[in-house]
């Protein structure tokens, strides 16, 4: 098979895949020194009980997106795509957020740069309703380059979030016919910007308006990832039964596939993708296949409700000011595949292939 685009811009995620296996492999006897997982690899956010207390821990980075950060010298935005990135994986398996970590490393340490940082740091924490209680920052110059001499930067965060009794979710209650509710995204968010980077920049300047956009592409690129703790929150002072949940990140839809249970899942009711994510198709001529699994493509997160919730929880969410859209439904199946009829699509493992039949009833 040949490479994919994402593969050739630098992002091998087979080989990714691979190594990770390795590493796992070694750190798996670790389990026995501590307290053990209730939930860990392959979810959305590690559980571990301590005492009466079951404690959720994630860690994430903003990853290249950076780049277009350094390239332009904002960092308005990014310390709220790192809370994000973060809170968000805790509230798919029942937590609620409370604190979080951060790591900077950087080429040169900038005041002024580091002001931004802490600011856009202090958002995403007011919109996730948590507190950042320390962190650390580390200058390794001869480790880290940047988009330009001296900006190097990395900016990575760990969360911390607690699990009630009896509210630990894992998917394993989601039953077929249950609804798929998806949250509108807020473009691109923190994923795939390798291959944005290869495609877009050489053909768009970053501070020049784009019509299809409606601003430049460095705002567009540079939107925060959004914090979907206000829904979840609401969701559940309603008292609606949120089965299952997914962070829409790499992999797309096929996050949908983290969660416990022997279902798949027949998407039926997709938004439109943003305009973003057609100029990125356009630029690189990438097959629909590759972009649901490189992009969110304009849902970043999703639900599973029981199907008699599903108005009760769309009205909810749309109190909360978001956009939101029953987009299909669970469906028995042992494969645990995602369908997507409208394009062709079926969903095995980490990739997308073509497929026209519908699953089973």
């Amino acid at each position: 098979m040949p490479p994919s685009r994402y593969a050739k811009s630098g992002v091998d995620t087979d080989e990714a895949d691979r190594a990770l296996s390795r590493l796992l492999l070694e750190l798996g006897p670790t389990q026995a020194y501590g307290p053990a997982c209730e939930l860990g690899i392959g979810h959305f956010a590690a559980v571990i009980r301590v005492g009466p207390l079951r404690l959720a821990l994630t860690m994430d980075g903003v990853g290249t997106k950076l780049l277009i950060a350094q390239t332009v010298g904002r960092y308005d935005t990014v310390g709220i795509d790192c809370v994000a990135t973060n809170v968000n994986d805790l509230l798919c398996v029942g937590a609620t957020p409370l604190a979080m970590l951060d790591y900077i490393a950087c080429e040169e340490a900038d005041p002024e740069v580091f002001t931004e940082l802490g600011r856009s740091l202090a958002e995403g924490a007011r919109q996730a309703e948590v507190s950042i209680v320390g962190g650390e920052t580390a200058q390794v110059r001869d480790m880290l380059r940047g988009a330009a001499q001296g900006r190097g930067l990395d900016v990575v965060g760990m969360a911390l979030g607690l699990v009630p009794e009896g509210e630990l979710i894992d998917g394993s209650a989601i039953q077929p016919g249950d609804t798929l509710i998806g949250l509108a995204s807020n473009g691109i968010h923190c994923n795939g910007f390798s291959l944005v980077r290869s495609l877009l920049l050489e053909r768009h300047s970053l501070d020049v308006a784009i019509p299809e956009l409606g601003c430049s592409l460095a705002d567009e690129l540079l939107r925060p990832a959004r914090i979907y703790v206000p829904q979840i929150k609401a969701l559940r002072a309603a008292r609606i039964d949120l089965r299952g949940m997914a962070h829409i990140t790499h992999d797309g839809l096929l996050n949908l596939r983290r969660v416990d249970a022997s279902v798949g899942y027949e998407i039926t009711g997709l938004p439109e993708p943003p305009p973003i994510f057609a100029l990125i198709e356009e630029a690189g001529g990438i097959d629909r296949a590759e972009m649901r699994v490189v992009f969110n493509m304009g849902v970043g997160f999703a639900i599973v409700v029981p199907a008699a919730q599903a108005g009760s929880a769309l009205a909810v969410l749309k109190e909360t000011g978001i956009e939101a859209w029953a987009i299909g439904c669970a469906v028995a199946d042992p494969e645990r595949r995602v369908w997507i009829p409208s394009e062709g699509l079926v969903g095995h493992s980490k990739s997308f292939g073509r497929e026209d039949r519908a699953p089973a009833p």
